[in-house]
C-alpha cells in the first residue's frame, strides 16, 4: 500500500499552510475596557439594612461600608448606585459632602483619607430598581400569581438597590438585616443570626457571613416556602425551600440526588466554613440557577414530578451552581476576561458528578456535546476563550472541555493535585489566569505553557487528517499512521501540541497503543504488531479526549468492526454516524447486530 503513503505526501505538500512562527501575543484576548476599574479603597464589610414597599417596588435601605485607604491621600471616591435616591450620608458619623450623578455617587473626604486608615460612609437611601431586585406577583388583579421579592446580582446589578463598590475586583464580608411581613420567610447570605418579631406585624432577619465575597453575590429572596433542612457528614446543613407550600411534594423526585450530591461536595475542601447552603426556587428567575455565595437559587421551572423528571431536572444545574461556591465565589476572577474561571468549572464539574451516577457513557456523551458547542463556536470566529467576546460556547463548553483535556494530558491525580493548590493558595482573594498556570507549578512542578498557549490564549481548534498503512516486510509487521493538522492558521490558531493515543484492534479482540506528543504539521507514528495480528480497525484518540476536528476515511468494513467492537461508546457512535455513505441493507444489519450485542452486554 505504498501508493497510500504517496498520497499523504501529496496531502501535505500541496494543501497544507507553510509553516509559520509562532509568537505569543496579549493582544489576542486583552482589548479596552477589559482591565478591573482602578479604585482608591479596599472594602472591608458592608452592613445592609433594608425594608420594603413591594405594590410600589420601593427600596428603603441604609448601608454602612467600612474600608482601608489604598492611596496615600484620597479625597474622594464613586460609589455605584443609579437612580438611587441618597437622603443622608455620613463619614464615621459625621455629615459627609457627596454629589449624586446617574450613575451614582462621589463622596468628597475633608480632610483626605490617609494611607491604610480605617472609615466608614453610612448611607441613608431610597431606590425603585430597574435591576438587580424584582417585586413579583404584589400588583397582580387577579391575586393568582405568587408574591416574591428577589434579587439577581451578576454581573454588576445590585447597584440598583444598595449603593457600593459594585465590581468583583475587591471583596468584603457583608451582612444582611431584612424587616418583612412575618408571614414570609427571608433568605440571604450566610448564617441567620437572629430572627425577631415586631409589633408591627413584621420581622427583622439578621444574616452574616464571615469571609469576603463580591457585591455581585449579595442576595435576598422573600417568599412563602416550605424548608427542609438535611446535614452532610461533616455537619453542613443544606437548607433547602419550595415554593409554593401547596407543590412542596414535587420536590421529592428531583431531589432523589441530593444526598448522594451532598456526600460528592463535601469530600472536597469547604469554602462556606460553617454556613449553610441554602436552596431556594423563584418565581420568573432570570436563568437556570445563580450561584450567591451559601445561597444558590433556581427557576422554580426546575420543580418536577417523577414523570417530567426524565425530560427536565435540575440536578446538574445545582452542582454547577454548587460548583460555583469554590470557582466563582471562594475565589473570584479579577475582571471580565476570567469568566472562564467560574463558568468553565461549573460546566466540568457536573459531568465529574454525573459519571459518577450515570457512569462513563453518559460522561462520554456529555463530552461530545461540548466539543460540538465549540466546534460550532469557531465556524463564526476563532476568539481565544479569555476574550471579551469568546462567547457563551467557549466560556462555558469550550472551557470545560478545555479542564477535560487537562486532566488528560497531565494525569487526573496531578490534575487534582494543582486545583487543591490554587483554592488553598487564593482562598477568598482574587485570581487571574496566571495563578491557575501557576499552581501547576506550585503543585506538580510542572510549567504548562504549551498547553495554556494553544488553548486558553490562542484560540480555534486543530483539524486532523489521518491515514494508516498496515506494513508487512519480511517476518515483521507494525501500523504506520500519519497525522497532519490541516487547519488554518493565524495570530489566532497556531499548531497543536497534544498527548494523543493511538489503537490498533485486531479481529481477534486484542489491541496495541502507543500514546504520542503529537506537535508537528505531519508526523508518522509507528504501532509495533509483534504478533503479525490482521487490523480490525485503527483509533485516533480512543475516547474522544481532544477538542477536535477528525478527517479519517474507513472502509466499510472497519467502520461496522468499530461500531460493533469499540471498547467506549463515543468510538461506537461516531463509527455508526461515519456510515451514513453505506447502502441502507448493510446499515440496517449492523444495527441489528449491534442492538444484539449491546443487549445481551446489558
Amino acid at each position: 500500500m505504498k501508493y497510500y503513503v504517496l498520497a499523504v505526501i501529496l496531502l501535505v505538500t500541496t494543501t497544507a499552510p507553510a509553516q509559520i512562527t509562532q509568537y505569543p501575543s496579549a493582544s489576542n484576548y486583552i482589548n479596552p475596557g477589559t482591565e478591573p476599574p482602578e479604585h482608591t479603597l479596599d472594602m472591608l464589610h458592608m452592613r445592609l439594612e433594608v425594608s420594603f414597599k413591594p405594590t410600589e417596588g420601593l427600596v428603603k435601605g441604609k448601608v454602612t461600608h467600612r474600608f482601608r485607604a489604598i492611596r496615600s491621600e484620597v479625597d474622594s471616591f464613586f460609589f455605584n448606585g443609579p437612580d438611587i435616591s441618597i437622603l443622608k450620608a455620613t463619614c464615621n458619623t459625621k455629615p459627609l459632602r457627596y454629589r449624586i450623578s446617574s450613575d451614582g455617587v462621589t463622596t468628597y473626604f475633608t480632610p483626605p483619607l490617609k494611607w491604610n486608615s480605617i472609615d466608614s460612609i453610612t448611607f441613608e437611601y431610597e431606590a425603585h430598581p430597574r435591576k438587580g431586585m424584582y417585586f413579583v406577583g404584589w400588583n397582580d388583579p387577579k391575586n393568582i400569581s405568587r408574591k416574591q421579592i428577589w434579587t439577581q446580582g451578576q454581573g454588576i446589578n445590585n447597584r440598583h438597590w444598595f449603593p457600593c463598590y459594585d465590581e468583583q475586583n475587591d471583596k468584603l464580608t457583608t451582612e444582611t438585616i431584612i424587616t418583612f411581613n412575618k408571614d414570609y420567610r427571608v433568605l440571604s447570605n450566610g448564617t441567620l443570626t437572629s430572627e425577631v418579631e415586631n409589633a408591627d406585624g413584621t420581622k427583622t432577619w439578621h444574616y452574616a457571613i464571615r469571609h469576603p465575597h463580591a457585591t455581585y453575590l449579595v442576595m435576598i429572596g422573600i417568599g412563602k416556602y416550605a424548608v427542609k433542612t438535611v446535614r452532610s457528614k461533616s455537619g453542613i446543613p443544606f437548607i433547602s425551600g419550595i415554593i409554593p407550600i401547596s407543590l412542596s411534594a414535587l420536590n421529592q423526585r428531583t431531589s432523589t440526588r441530593r444526598n448522594l450530591l451532598i456526600l460528592w461536595s463535601t469530600k472536597r475542601e469547604s469554602p462556606i466554613r460553617g454556613n449553610p447552603i441554602h436552596r431556594f426556587l423563584f418565581q420568573d428567575f432570570l436563568y437556570g440557577g445563580m450561584e450567591n455565595t451559601s445561597a444558590t437559587v433556581f427557576g422554580d421551572f426546575f420543580l418536577v414530578d417523577r414523570r417530567s423528571f426524565l425530560d427536565k431536572n435540575y440536578i446538574a444545574v445545582n452542582v454547577h451552581e454548587l460548583a460555583h461556591q469554590w470557582f466563582g465565589d471562594y475565589i473570584t476572577g479579577r475582571n471580565s476576561l476570567s469568566a472562564w474561571l467560574h463558568e468553565s468549572f461549573a460546566t466540568f464539574y457536573p459531568k465529574v458528578f454525573l459519571k459518577s451516577v450515570y457512569g462513563e457513557d453518559y460522561y462520554e456523551w456529555m463530552r461530545r456535546a461540548e466539543q460540538d458547542a465549540a466546534l460550532a463556536a469557531s465556524e463564526a470566529n476563532r476568539l481565544p476563550i479569555l476574550h471579551s467576546q469568546a462567547g457563551g460556547s467557549r466560556v462555558y463548553q469550550k472551557g470545560s472541555a478545555v479542564l477535560d483535556m487537562m486532566m488528560h494530558a497531565f494525569g487526573e491525580a496531578d490534575f487534582k493535585r494543582v486545583i487543591h493548590r490554587y483554592l488553598q493558595q487564593h482562598a477568598y482573594g482574587n485570581v487571574e489566569t496566571n495563578d491557575f498556570y501557576q499552581a501547576f507549578q506550585d503543585a506538580i512542578g510542572l510549567s504548562p505553557n504549551w498547553f495554556f498557549e494553544e488553548w486558553i490564549y490562542r484560540g480555534g481548534e486543530p483539524h486532523y487528517s489521518v491515514q494508516y498503512d498496515d506494513v508487512q516486510i519480511r517476518n515483521t509487521r507494525r501500523t504506520d499512521i500519519w497525522v497532519s493538522q490541516i487547519h488554518p492558521r493565524d495570530e489566532f490558531v497556531g499548531l497543536f501540541k497534544m498527548p494523543i493515543v493511538f489503537e490498533v484492534r485486531y479481529t481477534d479482540g486484542s489491541f496495541d497503543r502507543v500514546r504520542v506528543m503529537v506537535d508537528q504539521e505531519s508526523q508518522k507514528v509507528t504501532v509495533a504488531n509483534p504478533r503479525k495480528k490482521k487490523i480490525a480497525f485503527v483509533l485516533f484518540d480512543p475516547g474522544s479526549y481532544i477538542l477536535k476536528t477528525v478527517t479519517f476515511e474507513k472502509s466499510s468494513e472497519e467502520l461496522q468492526a468499530q461500531a460493533l467492537h469499540a471498547p467506549l461508546m463515543i468510538d461506537r457512535y461516531d463509527a455508526i454516524a461515519a456510515m451514513k455513505t453505506i447502502d441502507m441493507d448493510t446499515k440496517r444489519n449492523v444495527l441489528a447486530k449491534y442492538s444484539s450485542v449491546r443487549l445481551f452486554i446489558l
